[in-house]
């Protein structure tokens, strides 16, 4: 089949990647087969460039990618970033200050273009998350102001998560920024206006995707605005049901090489 009219834009965690954080042996060969026919790919994902390409060895990137939850996009060949977006690093320096004081037990992760920062005490480091995260340094806030922020990521029970944005409403801070949940116990603060389909957006007036059909495939509510400014969407079968009715398709679970079903069987007819 020709695919160079095409491009495909995969979300990772419960999408391209499996509940064990791996790419399938069937997945990475569909995309190879992609690639062949002339096909664009490249991930959209709440992860830093850095971080995401460690979860995925032997995956052909050939494009532009959507990182950090569309703070910017990132060409894996080249190395170089397009459309950052930074947070105001006040008042997101204020909303780190009161989580560190208020919330201790939440674990903060700040993103900066081209490092991730942990920010809270090291002995509350859960083992599991900073597997996930790295490469990743120990800092302290006023160390981690020398550097722009994009994201930051706050990992903690749900009923923590929810006073902070209670918080963060009464403050002002939802004026200058954006939040989304990316997982049950992980909330993301965004520079305003930022998310996921604005990056993809943006990637549509560079020359290497012009006249291209974008497909977007995701599973959590970060991928809403994704799925809607793709021309083509697709969701999981794991994915939450709001993700379901945003999409114009339906594939197989992040279990069953989703990525093979939506390049053998969905694109052939679309």
């Amino acid at each position: 089949m020709d695919y160079h009219n095409l491009a495909l834009f995969s979300d990772l965690d419960g999408t391209l990647l499996d509940s064990q954080r791996q790419v399938s042996r069937e997945n990475r060969q569909a995309l190879e087969h992609f690639i062949a026919g002339g096909g664009l790919f490249g991930i959209s994902t709440g992860r830093a460039p850095l971080n995401a390409l460690a979860l995925l060895p032997g995956v052909p990137i050939n494009t532009w990618s959507v990182v950090l939850n569309g703070a910017e996009a990132y060409r894996y060949q080249t190395g170089t970033v397009a459309f950052p977006r930074v947070l105001p690093q006040l008042r997101a320096a204020a909303l780190v200050q009161w989580v560190l004081e208020r919330l201790p037990r939440t674990q903060v992760l700040l993103c900066s273009e081209s490092r991730l920062f942990f920010l809270s005490p090291r002995d509350l480091a859960d083992p599991d998350f900073l597997r996930s995260h790295q490469p990743c340094t120990f800092t302290n806030l006023g160390a981690a102001l020398d550097y722009p922020w994009l994201k930051i990521l706050f990992a903690a029970p749900r009923p923590d998560l929810e006073h902070l944005e209670q918080w963060a409403t009464d403050y002002g801070i939802l004026e200058v920024m954006d939040r989304v949940y990316t997982s049950p116990t992980y909330l993301e603060f965004l520079p305003r206006g930022v998310h996921k389909g604005r990056c993809l957006r943006d990637l549509r007036c560079l020359d290497v995707l012009k006249n291209r059909r974008m497909i977007a495939v995701g599973d959590y509510t970060n991928d809403l605005e994704l799925l809607r400014e793709a021309d083509v969407s697709i969701a999981v079968a794991n994915a939450l049901p709001e993700v379901q009715a945003a999409a114009a398709y339906h594939t197989l679970s992040h279990n069953q090489s989703a990525i093979a079903h939506i390049i053998h069987e969905i694109l052939p007819v679309i």
